[in-house]
């Protein structure tokens, strides 16, 4: 791989230098083009055509704003500027033997502005960024929307497809580099996309699967200040539903952002940052011997992000940008709250920091190629508040400590170099990723050991089901590399129907299989007038492999950390396992030979309509199968007839591999407008889908080993029903409301007995027919039936054991009693739904006019789930709980928070 380093770095350096070089030259033109706060406008569309007849040249403006046309003969041009929101730009030039002047272009903001859309071809409906099911957030958008610290991400969230997500969830993508979390402060947010370019071969996951943030640079005429202060206090907020002392709360969050010009208008700068200190509260409420407990404990939170960005125009065709991030976060007391007992914290220590510089040149209007560099250094350490054992009560309590102890130091090298080509009626990208991983992991985890209890009757009598305990060498190192190019062709074959082609191939050191290529389709058509755009797409796209799985597999293969797992041991367990006589045998982890990458197959059709000049109406049909899913599997569990375990040397034979499969249907509609002269800007989409796997993922095992077919069932994010909306009024003498709405069906929960029936050292046993703890196979809680067909309701929460009516769960739940063999089925428990209706009020002094060298300061009042809507996380499915079929934790309710925002 180092070869390819280097072949890879010189390909990049000399593709971006040398056209650069070449580039100047007297028949040049070339400017910037900015909004009317100074601020470079990116990706606007810029042409130059000849009065005299002949092609016109084009090309868009980089990250700073620049654009430039090298090369062009002599004579009267005329330059054009188009971007949506603003309004159309043009200027008269004479091209000779002098070269021409440097050309400014600030564009005025159009009477109408659709401020949710941002895309170089604005003017182009069937360009794929222009699919009207896509969501364009700026700057501005956002901060008019109610939001907390982590409002960037929030608000994007809502139009994320979790059935999108690959096994690390959804991708956030920050100027071009892939990543799993935001480690840039949101002063330095410029834009922020969900589903652009659904199938485009640049990135590995489909647009529904990724959030793409584009970062702030510098102004290059005048310097800018911002801050803001925003401020909770619980005194203003309603109680939590299973708060019982109305614990104090406060929280402070402040950012700022100062930028402007350097080196005489050929550099500029930005520098941001914010810093939250937020002293919450988290809630506990659970069963022990001594009764109903219900508690408060503090989770003080501290999280602080710099980053610190310069763009240098090295040449007018060429520009080097260098940026570093850093991000700490101090998470402590984590883990507790719901069953989870005060003592069972654990203190988190997140650092990031990241150098980044890349390099974009454009040496001719058709031909542009941009160069990354990229260094991440991660240091990530985890600690348990108490070393005492763990003692885990199903559906009743969890106390003890945590047992997590983990020192993760992780550095990541990454090249990018990707072009663009404009050639006719061909608009064609392509590129190369190589990223390598050095990770040094450190995890002595339950190396104080773990006790399992059935239920809380077991934990009174002294019977835990199970103990587990780590012993060994828990350090490992190792590298992994990933590679990736990709080539795709955008064709106008008509001007009115476009065809987009792809090919991506994904590459991974610790997998043998490389036949991971994935091609895709797009195709895109409007009606002779435009405003009607049908749209189809298909294509394959694969996963990365986690380092998670390397990781564990290098710890508990045997060489390096020994596990422990004695069933139904005897109490107390005194001094070293491994001094034992009769030494337990070991469990062990390993991957499949035959692991190979996941990936889904996804399709799509759907129709666009444009009403009036602002009113964007869409619907999007899409089928999205996953294939060869992750999942761990018992390879040594108790063979069913004989409950004895094939190979007598081990306990746990767990492997990890990639036998899963989903399949999951979907039907958006979006709608998008912006009414009242510009005043009232509206989003909205609506979903209705059904999604079902086997697998819940790479750390999931199945409840019966040798019956995978019984795992399928609904998938754990499965909501019938998603609806979400933001809006914006901008109401008259400088007031402004904002609103986001949200309402989403239930996910589902699995029902379980509690008890480990099949003796495979996992309490994650179904009911079913025979079972003694639960003789029965369906039922209903609440009124919904849960499988099965026929049979007889009784009120009152009894059950027929044996011919007998038994009390179950003090009468809180229903239960349907039905007849002959079978399990209850995964995931078949349906959750409580989600409302929410987050607003804001805002009131906006102007001190000083933009002629004059703006001057404003904003009060702003936000109210998160403003109607105190109680939000349940989930249900409990333990049936020995005596919460089943009832929740134990929510979401907050009505929280008042008063910020206030300075820019000049």
């Amino acid at each position: 791989m180092k070869k390819a380093d280097w072949v890879l770095f010189l390909f990049a350096w000399f593709s971006g230098c040398v056209p650069a070089l070449l580039g100047q030259q007297l028949g040049q033109v070339q400017g910037t083009v900015e909004d009317p706060n100074d601020s470079a406008v990116i990706q606007a569309a810029v042409k130059l055509t000849p009065r005299a007849g002949g092609t016109a040249l084009k090309t868009v403006t980089d990250n700073t704003g620049r654009f430039v046309f090298s090369g062009v003969q002599g004579g009267e041009y005329l330059l054009a500027v188009t971007m949506e929101g603003f309004e159309k730009a043009q200027l008269h030039l004479q091209v000779g033997l002098s070269p021409v002047p440097d050309q400014r272009i600030r564009l005025k903001i159009a009477e109408i502005k659709e401020d949710l859309t941002v895309s170089a071809r604005a003017d182009d409906p069937i360009s794929p960024e222009q699919n009207a099911t896509a969501v364009h957030l700026d700057g501005d958008w956002l901060k008019s929307l109610p939001a907390k610290y982590d409002g960037v991400l929030s608000t994007a969230s809502l139009f994320v497809d979790p059935t999108a997500n690959d096994a690390e969830g959804t991708k956030i993508v920050v100027d071009g580099v892939e990543g799993s979390t935001l480690d840039v402060p949101s002063s330095s947010i410029k834009t922020i996309a969900v589903n652009s370019n659904p199938y485009s071969v640049e990135f590995a996951r489909p647009g529904k699967g990724r959030i793409e943030v584009a970062t702030r640079g510098g102004s290059l005429r005048r310097f800018h200040k911002r801050f803001s202060f925003a401020f909770r206090n619980a005194k203003l907020d309603a109680h939590n539903p299973f708060d019982r002392v109305f614990p104090p709360r406060q929280r402070e969050w402040m950012e700022g952002a100062l930028d402007g010009p350097l080196v005489g208008g050929k550099a500029t700068f930005f520098v941001g940052g914010d810093y939250l200190r937020d002293d919450n509260n988290t809630f506990v409420t659970a069963v022990t011997p001594s009764g109903p407990l219900s508690t408060t404990v503090p989770i003080p939170l501290r999280t602080a992000h710099v980053l610190g960005r310069t763009d240098i125009r090295l040449t007018p065709v060429n520009i080097l940008s260098l940026r570093y991030n850093w991000t700490d976060n101090r998470l402590p007391n984590q883990g507790v709250g719901a069953f989870d007992l005060p003592g069972r914290g654990w203190n988190a220590e997140n650092q990031t920091h990241e150098l980044r510089l890349s390099e974009t040149a454009i040496p001719t209007p058709g031909f542009m190629n941009e160069f990354r560099f990229d260094f991440k250094y991660r240091p990530k350490l985890a600690r348990s508040v108490s070393d005492a054992p763990a003692v885990l009560v199903n559906g009743a309590f969890n106390s003890g400590g945590a047992q997590i102890s983990r020192n993760d130091q992780e550095k990541d090298l990454e090249f990018q170099d990707i072009a663009s080509y404009l050639h006719g009626k061909h608009s064609l990208r392509f590129g190369g990723v190589l990223k390598s991983r050095f990770i040094d992991y450190t995890d002595r985890s339950n190396f104080g050991g773990t006790f399992k209890f059935s239920d809380l009757g077991s934990f009174i009598h002294n019977q835990p089901f199970l103990y587990t305990v780590n012993l060994g060498d828990a350090r490992v190192t190792f590298r992994q590399n990933e590679f990736a190019y990709f080539f795709q062709d955008e064709i106008r074959l008509r001007p009115r129907l476009s065809l987009l082609l792809g090919l991506r191939h994904e590459l991974q050191s610790n997998l043998a299989d490389h036949r991971n290529l994935a091609p895709r389709v797009a195709l895109s058509a409007a009606s002779a007038d435009g405003r009607t755009v049908l749209r189809a797409g298909g294509g394959i796209f694969y996963q990365r492999q986690p380092l998670v799985l390397e990781e564990q597999f290098l710890l508990l293969n045997g060489s390096h950390v020994r596990q422990v797992v004695l069933s139904n041991p005897s109490l107390p367990i005194v001094g070293n396992l491994a001094d034992l006589p009769n030494e337990p045998p070991p469990s062990v982890l390993r991957i499949d030979p035959r692991i190979r990458a996941p990936y889904a197959l996804q399709a799509s059709l759907g129709v666009e309509r444009k009403l009036g000049r602002d009113t964007f109406l869409s619907a999007e049909y899409t089928i999205l199968r996953g294939l060869k899913l992750y999942r761990q599997r018992d390879l040594n569990a108790p063979l069913p007839a004989t409950g004895d375990r094939p190979d007598p040397n081990f306990v746990n034979v767990d492997q990890f591999e990639t036998s899963g499969s989903s399949h999951s249907n979907s039907l958006t509609l979006g709608s998008r407008t912006t009414v009242f002269r510009g005043r009232l800007q509206l989003v909205s989409h609506y979903t209705f889908s059904h999604s079902i796997d086997d697998t819940s993922g790479m750390l999931s095992l199945p409840a019966d080993n040798f019956n995978l077919r019984a795992e399928r069932g609904r998938s754990d994010f499965d909501q019938r029903h998603r609806f979400s909306f933001a809006g914006v009024f901008k109401l008259p003498w400088n007031f402004s409301v904002g609103c986001v709405a949200t309402v989403y069906s239930g996910i589902p929960y699995d029902i379980t007995t509690g008890f480990d029936n099949n003796k495979d050292t996992v309490a994650n046993d179904r009911p079913s027919v025979g079972n003694p703890h639960a003789p029965f196979n369906s039922f209903a809680v609440d009124g919904s039936l849960v499988g099965g067909n026929g049979g007889i309701l009784y009120d009152g929460a009894q059950a027929l054991l044996g011919g007998s009516l038994v009390p179950i769960n003090g009468g809180k739940v229903r239960w349907l009693i039905l007849p002959g063999p079978g399990n209850a089925g995964r995931n078949v428990g349906n959750g409580p739904g989600l409302s929410a209706v987050d607003l804001r009020l805002a009131r906006k002094f102007v001190l000083r006019e933009k002629g004059k060298g703006s001057r404003e300061v904003e009060f702003r009042a936000d109210a998160f789930n403003s109607l105190n809507t109680a939000n349940w996380k989930n249900y409990v499915g333990v049936l020995t709980s005596p919460f089943f079929g009832s929740p134990n934790d929510a979401r907050p309710g009505r929280e008042i928070q008063l910020s206030v925002r300075l820019k000049f």
